[in-house]
């Protein structure tokens, strides 16, 4: 074989391998579509809640003395002004009988004193007696009144003694914590039962402070938990905390939301967590892209057409941002197909084709 030979073999393989390579280039890339379509977008807040409630109380001994009666524990559910323990209270009960008849003794001392002075009133006219005994009869009378009340007022002391030695719900309640038990000596202060209202309960959330500016009152919430999967509810805003709280540990500023449980909320306990989400904004019938189709550039958006083959880009106004829709408020028409963006990053102006076009 000729040298000449060899050379035109040689151009001839150089000519192939250019043509393949100016083929393949000239290939359209094959990128994913997604079309503007119209429909409804929601803003949610997604917080986590806890079971609150704030009437709480701690229940401690009024007096020194032993517990010689528990009639409630843990998990109890009580009514306003049920018992829920007893003291010793012997003392107490004889105090207050020896008051009764303080009362009653210093009743009759005071009555005697008021005949007397009736009786040396109707005398002083005809004379029998002078002014000066009428006003010591008076003054007799008085006397004896005074004492009187306060032998009331000494019983009234030893009847409130006497209740102290009884614990009683202050109102409908579940027990909590029962911290006595029958027996036991206790001094004034001592803790004795912790109780919750059986009303009053309430969900609080903590919500980033960025946020403030769009929670409102009355706003809807669907609730969940992890106690009831598959179970949803529903309930409302009801009050918005006054101040920003700071979360060293997390560096957060949050404030604080709270709403009833809702009607349909299910056996929650107190401290339970429960997931919020906070309707905050909503748009009926608007054209909306998924994030995926959209590109940044310098605070811009833009969005991938095709356009005779070739990879165009345009400018579009967002509007409401949902999970993973955005609102688009000009610069696109419904119907339109725009480039995901996988395919984003492309050029513009280089040649593209919609995969499903194969």
């Amino acid at each position: 074989m000729g040298l000449k030979s060899i050379v035109s073999g040689l151009l001839i393989l150089l000519l192939s391998l250019g043509l393949f390579l100016t083929g393949y280039w000239d290939q359209p890339r094959q990128v994913e579509t997604v079309q503007v379509e119209r429909g409804d977008l929601s803003l949610l807040i997604r917080v986590t809640g806890e079971v609150i409630n704030d009437r709480r109380v701690e229940l401690t001994a009024l007096v020194d003395g032993q517990v010689i009666g528990v009639d409630a524990g843990v998990g109890d559910r009580v009514s306003a002004g049920q018992i829920l323990a007893k003291m010793d209270n012997r003392a107490a009960a004889a105090n207050r009988q020896r008051a009764e008849a303080f009362v009653q003794q210093h009743a009759v001392l005071r009555k005697e004193a008021d005949l007397r002075y009736q009786r040396l009133s109707k005398l002083v006219a005809k004379g029998a007696v002078t002014e000066e005994q009428l006003e010591d009869a008076q003054l007799e009378w008085q006397a004896a009144t005074a004492v009187w009340q306060v032998a009331k007022a000494e019983l009234l002391l030893t009847e409130v003694a006497q209740e102290w030695q009884v614990i009683r719900a202050p109102f409908d309640a579940v027990v909590v914590k029962k911290s006595t038990e029958m027996g036991q000596w206790v001094e004034a202060g001592t803790p004795l039962f912790s109780l919750v209202a059986l009303d009053g309960w309430q969900i609080e959330a903590h919500v980033d402070a960025v946020d403030s500016g769009r929670i409102k009152l009355g706003q809807p919430i669907e609730l969940k938990s992890d106690a009831f999967p598959g179970r949803e509810w529903h309930s409302e805003v009801s009050w918005i905390g006054p101040n920003v709280e700071q979360e060293q540990e997390r560096r957060l500023n949050t404030f604080k939301v709270r709403l009833d449980p809702g009607e349909a909320a299910p056996a929650l306990l107190l401290g339970q967590q429960v997931d919020l989400e906070i309707l905050v904004a909503q748009r009926q019938a608007v054209l909306k892209l998924p994030f995926t189709a959209l590109k940044e550039d310098q605070e811009r958006f833009q969005v991938g057409m095709i356009e005779a083959g070739l990879l165009s880009y345009r400018e579009v106004a967002l509007g409401l941002q949902g999970d993973s829709h955005v609102e688009l408020l000009s610069g696109i028409r419904e119907g339109d197909k725009v480039v995901l963006l996988e395919s984003a990053k492309l050029e513009s102006g280089i040649a593209v084709q919609e995969a499903t076009e194969q």
